[in-house]
């Protein structure tokens, strides 16, 4: 199998995965995310004609990309039937997610299954050393699993506003200093297999959507709390996209007028509450010395007063900002991610408080995600599959 051929008028596509019709593509994508599914319920939950369906699936079959498993009995007519489904492994991904002092990245299979995982400090921080470092970075992986097959790029970061046609496909990254960088084209020119980039976030959000905590949702919301404040909503299925300006203005929308100063200036805002630079700054504050996220939710779990209080404000902060998500866009699951995770569950027991001060009506859950750098490299290797096998987005 080749490791990439070109979709003409759309993006490339991954080995035989080219020869997929996009009418297809909505089967590919049922049997990825929600495993074996029987014909009858295929065709049921995609509103397709049992010929249609045969029609659709017969050459993927006969080609290999998807295969009949063992016999069952169809949950809607009753009779023996074999599921059809995706060889998982038959394609890994890679996965990066860059942050501004680190490389994190995974390989994983088609349902986005880690086969290997590193960590390393970011060296060159100039796009060129990035891709270089990502490739040295990939092949050793490969020796762990297997040769990726695409990859995507998951960073803090957006596709540069404005330009016309002959300017498609820059993108900005304050945080690494890139402004309007043809980041694809150095990535793709380095790595030797396609590649995407994405924002982070929507990264993240994309991947829980499919493979994790907002699997079979199709309304949600993700908040993350780290070096900075980001969100994404899901609404009908579909990550909405949003600009810098609102990221902007959601980090810094005020929770308390009275309450703490942000890293920039802004009194009771969310960052105030859970950027890791706030954190940071109040336990150094108080202990008179340097601390870690870890260490503040040790000591505040311990009954230490200065790290329960910032604790105590962090889970009371998660509410409100889940009230608040809830009351303007009516989602009723809101996922909490990055690196201030640890210290928001050490004042979990707060986050009800926060969550019904400000929530009208309805409930609300609150789902935290690992503190961990895998889920988000996760959503980048999730952001390759769409791109290069379900060629969406």
């Amino acid at each position: 199998m080749h490791a990439g051929s070109e979709q003409r008028g759309g993006r490339p596509a991954v080995g035989d995965w080219e020869a997929v019709s996009r009418p297809a593509r909505p089967i590919v994508k049922e049997l990825l995310v929600n495993g074996p599914r029987t014909r009858t319920e295929l065709a049921r939950r995609l509103g397709l004609s049992n010929g249609s369906l045969t029609r659709l699936t017969k050459p993927l079959v006969e080609s290999g990309l998807l295969v009949e498993r063992g016999t069952v009995h169809d949950p809607v007519n009753g009779h023996p039937t074999r599921p059809l489904d995706v060889v998982a492994d038959a394609y890994h991904f890679l996965g990066v997610k860059l942050t501004s002092d680190h490389m994190h990245a995974v390989v994983t299979d088609l349902r986005s299954e880690v086969a290997a995982e590193r960590s390393e400090p970011l060296g060159d921080r100039t796009p060129e050393g990035v891709a270089a470092q990502a490739r040295d970075l990939m092949d050793r992986l490969a020796r762990d699993s297997a040769k990726p097959a695409a990859a995507g790029f998951a960073l803090g970061g957006r596709a540069s506003p404005g330009g016309d046609a002959a300017e498609a496909g820059l993108f900005d990254a304050p945080f690494l200093g890139w402004r309007r960088v043809s980041l694809e084209s150095v990535l793709n020119a380095a790595m030797g297999i396609p590649c995407v980039v994405r924002n982070d976030v929507h990264a993240l959000a994309r991947g829980q959507h499919w493979f994790g905590e907002a699997r079979g949702l199709t309304d949600f919301a993700l908040a993350t709390a780290g070096a900075g404040i980001g969100y994404a909503v899901c609404r009908d299925g579909r990550i909405l996209e949003t600009t810098e300006e609102d990221v902007v203005a959601f980090g810094h929308h005020i929770l308390d007028p009275g309450g703490p100063m942000c890293p920039t200036g802004h009194r009771g805002c969310i960052s105030a509450y859970l950027s890791t630079g706030a954190l940071l700054s109040a336990a150094a504050y108080g202990l008179h010395r340097p601390v870690s996220p870890e260490e503040i939710a040790r000591r505040a779990r311990q009954g230490d007063v200065v790290c329960g209080d910032i604790a105590r404000l962090a889970g009371w902060a998660v509410g409100a900002v889940a009230a608040g998500i809830a009351n303007h866009t009516s989602v009723r699951t809101v996922l909490v991610a990055g690196e201030s995770v640890d210290v928001i569950l050490a004042g979990s027991r707060h986050i009800e408080q926060g969550l019904s001060e400000r929530h009208f009506s309805g409930s609300v859950d609150i789902l935290t995600l690992s503190s961990s750098s895998t889920d988000w490299s996760r959503g980048g290797a999730v952001e390759a599959i769409r791109a290069f096998v379900i060629r969406d987005g």
